[in-house]
């Protein structure tokens, strides 16, 4: 249409603009277009008829549809006509009157070319939106073919490791059944090598109880046994077992001998020279065991061989050593322990000698020794790493000695020290330790009569890092000293003994302050009372607490102790002649002591045979001493109830007859130590059912047990061979066939005493010396305290 208008002649298009002929075309193309009549002629006259009837000044090109028809939103302003009419009359006017140059009505180039870039543009921004519209879809669906892509990977490896598990499921399940068949297997053969092992020694146990109880038979008939080998000790045949071992087992086992001994294993034969010369058996030599024999030349010759790899020397009371064996010493550029203790040949020369030498040494004793200032300042000088040091009972040297030894090299190093019995240190002395020492945590000031609180106040005040202090035999020092040292948060062990000047005040300050303590030694401190112990109960860390003769502890303050948080801690008690403790105290300790392993109630008088049967319940002691209580065959036979019991002490007992022995015996198979001193109703039948049962003993005290006869000592030295301690004193029914028995039976034997065996003839126990290390013999008259 707009086409047309423009082609019209201008006359006819105003014409046609004047009388509004587009406009009633539009009205009624637009009315029948949008109410679709059902006659559409009907409907143009109609309308037509309208306008000759209302004209057409209020035209408009929806006039004809209706109200409910048209949208409620004016979409288009005005008419297409309106705007063709507008753009080839009054726009060209408007642009003819900008524009006066131009004549015609035409578009100029510039138009054209401003519509161009506007119609460009307009194209290009469609183009783009529809190229990224595209991108953007194309986008999506690779990036949602990626995750599908990534869910089929998972989904397939999610697949391939369930086929792999199924796979691998069903070998674990025949590997377990074939692991479960093979254990069946080896668990027979293991029950049948343990019955077999469990038979054989089953066997060899009868074979041996029989050959025992024959053994006895034939002793009970008076049969002569002299000529024949005591029980279990035949000769067999001779063979060498222990070159058949592993080298590193040999080896530990000839570390248990003596250098006397290894010397002379090296001399049975050629396997058992290689194994004594490993050099772990040579870095360590004690010539204690033979310090009555060794020389200068020994000594010489063994440091010689062994100088390159020795570390630990003893040589403690070697009487008969001099400049050649100290020269030796010296030699030795490794030794890092060394024991001069009782030396008599050591003085500052031999020393200086040996310091010299020895520049490493970190632990020295010259105990009991005769040096002076003038080896105290060598120590200071050249034993620049020296750690432990004692110099008990050396009487020569003075505080001007202590001095050279706190301003040394080794003041700062040295952590343990020993001037037990130097009684002449005086409180300069001890100021002098205390300044340069300062990181001595280990004291020792035993036997020291004359240790005042002057000395020890600079102790108390500058050495902090103190743990151990021991001052047996100090009976000057006072409540105030103690309170001063309780001060030191880190002490962990502490002695007293001999002390009556002492009293509960110290013991509380001790509980208050030293939360650490784990070692508690106070013996005969008549002074304290329950209370001190009462103090001690807050010490959770207590393990050892020993406080004989105390005598005015009574069972309040033993169960004050023990129900503290100590008390499941203790391992070691020792109540020794505390009389005013009894049974109530045994109750306690039966209930709170569950880690208890040793206790002493000797001569505790007011613990019965329920107290000891209650002792025999706490399975935990595997040590104990009821000497003096009022324990008989009841008390011991419910003690024999704790099987673990190793060290037994039954002194002066004397309601204790061989039945209870008996019973006890039967039960404690493994005891290795028993004292049963004074015991005066056991007799020979006890000591046969003890032989019999107990086996592994190894100390046993026989003293004033004056019913025992040479039978007893056959029935021992026919079955316990390793027997190295017994004590026969006042035994007078003893004779030399006694000792001849113990020479064939107990050849571990290492201690007997002989004390008061009228019996026993001086020949015979000098020919005992041969055989035994150590023998005490006297056939003197009884004393009246053995109580014949």
């Amino acid at each position: 249409m707009a086409a047309s208008m423009k082609g019209l002649d201008p006359s006819l298009k105003k014409y046609l603009r004047s009388n509004k002929l587009p406009d009633v075309y539009e009205a009624l193309i637009t009315g029948l277009a949008v109410m679709c009549p059902d006659d559409p002629h009907q409907f143009i006259i109609d309308n037509l008829k309208y306008l000759i009837e209302y004209g057409t000044d209020e035209l408009e090109w929806d006039l004809f549809v209706a109200e409910f028809m048209k949208p409620v939103n004016r979409i288009v302003s005005e008419s297409n006509l309106e705007f063709i009419f507008n753009l080839d009359d009054e726009s060209m006017l408007m642009l003819s009157e900008k524009y006066e140059n131009i004549v015609t009505a035409m578009p100029t180039p510039e138009m054209y070319e401003k519509a161009y870039q506007h119609y460009n543009t307009k194209s290009k921004k469609l183009c783009f939106c529809a190229w990224m519209q595209y991108y953007l879809i194309k986008k999506k669906k690779r990036l949602d073919l990626e995750k599908k892509m990534t869910r089929a990977a998972t989904f397939h490896s999610h697949r391939m490791m369930k086929m792999h598990l199924e796979e691998w499921m069903e070998w674990v399940k025949y590997r377990k059944g074939r692991q479960a068949m093979a254990f069946q297997k080896i668990q027979h053969v293991l029950n049948v090598s343990i019955g077999r092992v469990i038979f054989e020694a089953w066997h060899t146990h009868t074979l041996d109880a029989r050959r025992q109880r024959e053994y006895f038979e034939r002793l009970e008939r008076g049969e002569n046994m002299e000529d024949e080998d005591s029980f279990g000790q035949g000769t067999g045949e001779a063979r060498d077992s222990l070159s058949t071992l592993p080298r590193k087992i040999a080896i530990q086992i000839f570390k248990y001998v003596d250098v006397a001994d290894l010397a002379r294993c090296a001399c049975v034969c050629r396997s058992w020279k290689v194994i004594t010369q490993a050099n772990t058996l040579w870095n360590r030599l004690d010539f204690y065991q033979v310090r009555n024999r060794v020389t200068d030349k020994v000594v010489t010759k063994l440091l010689y061989k062994c100088r390159p790899y020795l570390i630990h020397l003893n040589m403690r009371s070697c009487q008969f050593v001099s400049e050649p064996s100290f020269t030796s010493i010296s030699e030795c550029s490794n030794l890092q322990d060394l024991n001069f203790s009782e030396c008599v040949g050591l003085n500052d020369e031999m020393l200086k000698l040996v310091a010299k030498g020895c520049k490493i040494l970190l632990y020295l004793n010259v105990s009991h020794t005769n040096i002076t200032d003038a080896s105290l300042r060598t120590i200071a000088k050249y034993c620049s790493n020296l750690q432990y040091l004692s110099l008990a009972h050396c009487k020569k040297f003075t505080d001007r000695g202590l001095l050279y030894l706190s301003s040394g090299k080794n003041s700062k190093k040295l952590d343990y020290l020993d001037v037990s019995g130097c009684l002449q240190i005086t409180p300069d002395g001890f100021k002098n330790l205390s300044q340069g020492c300062t990181n001595l945590q280990t004291l020792l000031l035993n036997d020291f009569p004359t240790l005042s609180d002057d000395c020890l106040t600079p102790v108390a005040n500058r050495l902090t890092r103190i743990h151990t202090m021991s001052f047996l035999g100090s009976p000057l020092i006072s409540d105030e000293t103690f309170k001063r040292i309780a001060g030191n948060k880190s002490l962990k062990k502490i002695k007293i003994e001999g002390n009556h000047r002492i009293s509960d005040v110290s013991l509380r300050a001790i509980g208050m302050h030293c939360a650490n303590l784990e070692h508690l030694y106070i013996a005969d401190c008549q002074r304290l009372t329950d209370l001190a112990l009462k103090s001690l109960s807050t010490c959770r860390f207590l393990t050892v607490a020993n406080f004989a003769d105390c005598v005015r502890i009574t069972d309040k303050g033993v169960r004050q102790l023990v129900d503290g948080p100590c008390g499941p801690k203790l391992r070691e008690l020792n109540l020794t002649n505390c009389i005013r403790v009894g049974d109530m105290a045994m109750v306690n300790i039966h209930k709170r002591c569950h880690n208890l392993t040793y206790l002493s109630v000797c001569f505790c008088e007011h613990i019965s045979e329920a107290g000891i049967e209650l002792l025999g319940q706490t399975h935990s002691l595997t040590s104990i001493d009821i000497s003096g209580c009022n324990c008989g065959d009841g008390g011991l036979s419910s003690l024999g109830n704790n099987s673990r019991l190793r060290d037994v002490t039954l002194s002066e007992c004397a309601n204790i007859t061989d039945l209870g022995l008996q019973k006890f015996a039967q039960q404690c198979k493994n005891i290795e130590r028993l004292d049963l001193s004074h015991c005066m109703q056991i007799t020979d039948g006890a000591i046969k059912n003890l032989a019999f049962c107990c086996r592994m003993l190894n100390v046993l005290n026989l003293a004033g047990c004056k019913l025992v006869t040479d039978l007893s000592i056959q029935y021992l030295s026919g079955v316990c061979h390793y027997l190295f301690q017994l004590d026969v004193s006042g035994c007078l029914l003893i004779t030399d066939k006694a000792l001849k028995y113990l020479r064939k039976g107990c050849k571990k034997l290492k201690m007997l005493t002989l004390m008061y065996c009228k019996g026993v003839s001086k020949n015979s126990a000098q020919k005992m010396m041969r055989h035994v290390e150590c023998v005490q013999y006297s056939n003197d008259e009884v004393p009246s305290y053995f109580g014949y």
